[in-house]
């Protein structure tokens, strides 16, 4: 009774009681999550990063992708848009690949929710986040799996290390990434625990995040997964292999099926839009092949070693000078058993393998090359590193000041030799110039000498002192003051390498952008319509700032509408496209209406993207010091027009954009005319130039003496009407040449200079170029420079061309009455009316072809036929047709269902694992029920077939059979001894913790 009054007296604890618990229990999660994000974000402020100076976070696909999908995905989380088709990119297209390879990771949920205004800060905060979160979950795998209970120092040291590693850093330039960084830890110990345990629920659950978060790094770790599986059975103590090996695998295979059928929603669609173009993106070689030497990867692990993300870049692997004494101290260490340092280094050594040898690392890439940030699986061999570095540094009382000693001098002589090497990344000192001024800025060998000597002393006296707090907290100091060092050097570098973009390019330019745009759709209520604009920070505009264009770059891309694209003449990068190269024809065909012009403020304006004097200026909108002006286009075709089945007849040429140009045309119009007319070249002259023809068509010109500054080519043209002239070289290979014009009278007198018309050849300057209007009779001079490093240039055809615009407006009128008028549209569906003058015409639409359209006429459903290469047309009926798109692809309905299959046996799992329930009882119940009413059934049919002595006695022995109720079925004779086995065999959480 007493002790009932004394239970009775004891308050409940309330909320805030709880909550004050738990955050004390948590203090040092917290600490481990605090600590990296706040020398990151110190290692920021110092760089001058908003809101301590102008610099940004933004650098190269950050900047010129990722930041325009998240303001477009943004936009679609808050209902303007759509998660699965955009009109932005490239025409149009399906979004499953930009979110599978961009923006899957829960942490998106930080840019969604911050106001839009602040995107580079979100940003910002994301990556601290995930800094943050990487050394929880690093901390949480130390702690678990330490044999015994760590020190607290290790325990904020090493996560610390883990989350600021090299790779960490330079790789906040592609924030989607490191979510690997955050379940890596969490998978390891799910496959600890299912081998040491049979659980699979700890294993199953980050590895199905991390295909969710980034299938393409998830492969990645996926590989790795499998061969931390076989370490891990390996590597138990006083056994081969682990108790139940085979049930094990069973065990490791169900799994990660379990968790591939969860990510199925992410996969399955992913692969249908790789599919459209990813995989046939480079030639792979597999020659056999070795990447770098062994002695230039070590420079690697020292400090402020960052070399370049270009393609040639080494792997980036540095995890401080701590782990560069600790790891082979881990191998010399007497408390540590051989079978462990085995392992460990056969799985290190392994993974070094596959960074050397070529077709390897092109296998773990996917079986291609990356065009920049080579090696994306390096922090795997990090990990590696830093956790033999913890495993040794609890057992430095294994281990003998000579062999930390040993390790020190060896290092010392190392960095000696490297100074004598004076490789480019790794150097004594680096100059550096800033507002005028020469300043000399230590680097990576001094560095490295001044910490491991630091942290040499520090280890001899944890060594001497091990239970001396004061040096454990200095040691820790050392490390983060050496993280912190080598964060800002690794920024610097970068800006130096690829530039981080100014804040103030960012903001408030996208603000502006976005408010003319809305002004344009105030002012245009129609359904659709495309625009562009002769401005563009990055092809990504249209998509980031809410107009449909174009211009887009992606990695997931649908190849045969941009190799379309810029067979009309665009501007074209394997993935992306430019609206650079427009004509007249092309601004009808893709019912471009609008575009943009950017007055006042000129920044990013390109001077090859001019608004025609045809195009009216309908409206304008005052943004900051910006004047946003809109010049309507007469000749807009709209999104589909009624054509004939020539338009399937059209076979687009590589060389010649004019000349498809004039066949698309003429198509729609039903009439052959040659709109664009190829011009005569009267002359060609060379200076300094020699000339040469391949064997491939191609015409070579290269400079003769380097001495002289002006090598060109010059072509005379003569002019046949009075119009625009424009210019396309077709080349395979790209060198960057200056394009001049001027008038021969003009040129011949010498009164003034050539005229500027453009460059050509490179990037976005490979596209049509207008020259400009000139009169009929003109003779033109047009003068190619060449201005690149490799002193030559290629071209397998020169092609000068005039334009009918006449002609043209009066043909765009007519094919305008058959256009397609759009009522109803939305991002995923749209209809409309189109009126077929005869049976067996097309509509004829830009839409890119993919699976998952499905298109009605009249409210039947057509089959798809696809034109120029890429675009849909459906069959029409005489007069007027009602059509309608839909977007929704059947793969896309498979995935789902397959997640739903996953995530059923997921649950299944956690109520064996967790709630302890026993799936076999259900089934053991059914079958006593079903014995039991099988045995009456029988008894019954006895008694009415045979005698009243044969039922007797058939009654008696019915009655001696003891009767088998559902409990005692339960109990005892189903009763499956492989449960009461796994059950002796698992241990809870708590227990598995404990040890």
């Amino acid at each position: 009774m007493e002790e009932r009054i004394k239970k009775a007296a004891v308050p409940k604890k309330g909320f805030w009681d709880k909550t004050s618990s738990w955050l004390y229990d948590k203090r040092w999660y917290f600490l481990a999550f605090f600590l990296p994000a706040a020398i990151l974000f110190t290692a920021y402020a110092f760089f001058k990063v908003y809101p301590f100076g102008d610099n940004s976070v933004l650098v190269l696909d950050l900047n010129g992708q990722y930041v325009y999908y998240y303001e477009a995905y943004r936009d679609a989380f808050w209902g303007d848009g759509s998660f699965i088709y955009d009109w932005s990119r490239n025409l149009s297209g399906e979004m499953f690949g930009i979110f599978a390879y961009y923006l899957a990771s829960p942490f998106m949920l930080i840019i969604y929710l911050l106001p839009r205004s602040m995107m580079p800060t979100s940003i910002l905060i994301m990556q601290l986040a995930k800094v943050g979160t990487a050394a929880v979950t690093f901390r949480f795998f130390l702690k678990k799996i330490s044999p015994k209970k760590p020190k607290k120092v290790s325990l904020i040291v090493f996560p610390t290390i883990y989350a600021l590693m090299s790779y960490m850093v330079v790789q906040l330039m592609n924030p989607m990434w490191l979510d690997a960084l955050i379940y890596l830890p969490l998978i390891c110990w799910g496959v600890q625990r299912l081998v040491r345990e049979g659980k699979i629920l700890p294993y199953i659950i980050p590895l199905s995040l991390m295909f969710i978060s980034h299938f393409y790094i998830g492969y990645m770790v996926g590989i790795f997964t499998f061969m931390y599986f076989c370490y891990a059975c390996l590597s138990l103590e006083d056994r081969t292999l682990p108790k139940k090996f085979f049930r094990k695998c069973v065990y490791f295979g169900v799994g990660t099926l379990i968790s591939l059928m969860c990510a199925a929603f992410v996969l399955i669609p992913v692969y249908n839009s790789l599919k459209l173009g990813k995989f046939g993106f480079t030639t792979p070689d597999y020659s056999l092949a070795t990447q770098f030497d062994f002695l230039t990867f070590t420079t690697k692990l020292f400090p402020m070693s960052y070399d370049t993300v270009y393609p040639e870049g080494l792997p980036v692997i540095y995890c401080s000078t701590a782990a560069l004494l600790l790891v082979p101290l881990f191998f010399l260490n007497s408390k540590i058993s051989i079978k462990e340092k085995t392992t460990n280094g056969v799985l290190a050594a392994l993974l070094v393998i596959f960074m050397y040898i070529k077709p390897i690392d092109m296998a773990m890439h996917g079986f291609q090359m990356p065009q920049w940030l080579p090696f994306r699986y390096s922090f795997i061999f990090s990990f590696l590193l830093i956790y033999m570095s913890f495993r040794a540094f609890e057992n430095l009382d294994g281990i003998t000041m000579k062999n930390v000693g040993g390790i020190y001098a060896g290092l010392m002589i190392f960095l000696f030799w490297c100074e004598r090497e004076n490789y480019k990344h790794f150097q004594i000192f680096e100059s550096v110039i800033k507002d005028g001024k020469t300043s000399v800025v230590i680097q990576g060998v001094w560095m490295g000498m001044i910490c491991l000597s630091i942290v040499f002393a520090l280890l001899y006296l944890i060594h001497k002192y091990p239970k001396n707090k004061t040096i454990a907290m200095v040691f820790a100091a050392v490390i983060c003051l050496e993280l912190y060092a080598n964060n800002l050097d690794t920024f610097r570098k970068i800006d130096k390498d690829v530039a981080y973009s100014k804040y103030s390019s960012y903001e408030p330019y996208i603000s502006e952008v976005r408010g003319a745009v809305d002004t344009i759709k105030k002012f245009d209520t129609d359904p659709f319509y495309r625009m562009e604009a002769n401005f563009h920070r990055t092809v990504n505009d249209p998509i980031g700032t809410g107009y449909i264009g174009l211009s887009h770059s992606s990695s997931t891309m649908n190849a045969p509408a941009l190799k379309m694209l810029q067979k009309f003449g665009f501007a074209y990068g394997g993935h992306y496209t430019k609206y650079d190269g427009a004509t007249y024809i092309t601004d009808a065909l893709f019912d471009i209406r609008y575009i943009m012009e950017k007055t006042g403020d000129l920044s990013y304006v390109d001077d090859r993207i001019v608004v025609p004097q045809e195009y009216k200026l309908t409206t304008q909108s005052q943004q900051g010091k910006s004047t946003y002006k809109f010049y309507k286009n007469p000749n807009a075709l709209g999104l589909g027009v009624a054509v004939s089945k020539d338009i399937f007849n059209i076979q687009l040429l590589d060389i010649d954009p004019f000349a498809n140009q004039n066949s698309v045309m003429s198509a729609l119009t039903g009439e052959d005319k040659s709109y664009f007319r190829r011009l005569e070249v009267l002359e060609d002259e060379t200076n300094n130039v020699i000339r040469e023809t391949l064997v491939d068509g191609h015409t070579k010109y290269s400079v003769n003496d380097k001495n002289i500054t002006d090598s060109h080519i010059d072509f005379l043209v003569k002019v046949d009407s009075d119009s625009g002239v424009y210019m396309y070289f077709p080349t395979s290979y790209e060198r960057k040449c200056n394009v001049w014009v001027q008038d021969e009278r003009d040129y011949a007198m010498a009164e003034q200079p050539m005229s500027q018309a453009g460059q050509f050849f490179e990037s976005d300057e490979y596209s049509i170029l207008k020259l400009g209007d000139f009169s009929k009779g003109q003779t033109l001079r047009v003068r190619m420079t060449i201005d690149n490093k490799y002193d030559e240039t290629f071209w397998k055809d020169y092609i000068f061309c005039s334009f009918d615009y006449d002609t043209f407006a009066q043909d765009c009128k007519k094919v305008q009455q058959r256009s397609m008028n759009v009522t109803k549209f939305e991002d995923t569906y749209l209809e409309g009316t189109v009126t077929a003058d005869s049976d067996g015409q097309y509509l004829f639409t830009t839409i890119p072809y993919e699976n998952g359209w499905t298109v009605t006429v009249n409210g039947k459903e057509v089959k798809q036929e696809i034109a120029l290469e890429s675009l849909i047309a459906v069959p029409l009926e005489k007069g007027e047709n009602k059509v309608t798109f839909r977007f929704l692809p059947k793969y896309y309905i498979v995935s789902l269902i397959v997640t739903g299959f996953g995530v059923i046996c997921l649950v299944l799992v956690f109520l064996c694992e967790v709630k302890k329930y026993d799936m076999a009882k259900p089934f053991r119940k059914l079958a006593g029920s079903v014995r039991n009413k099988v045995d009456a059934l029988a008894v019954e049919q006895e008694e009415t077939d045979g005698g009243e002595s044969e039922a007797s006695q058939d009654n008696d022995e019915s009655e001696q059979e003891p009767h088998v109720d559902d409990d005692e079925c339960d109990d005892d004779e189903y009763e499956d001894d492989d449960y009461e086995d796994e059950d002796e065999e698992y241990q809870d959480d708590e227990e598995s913790e404990e040890q």
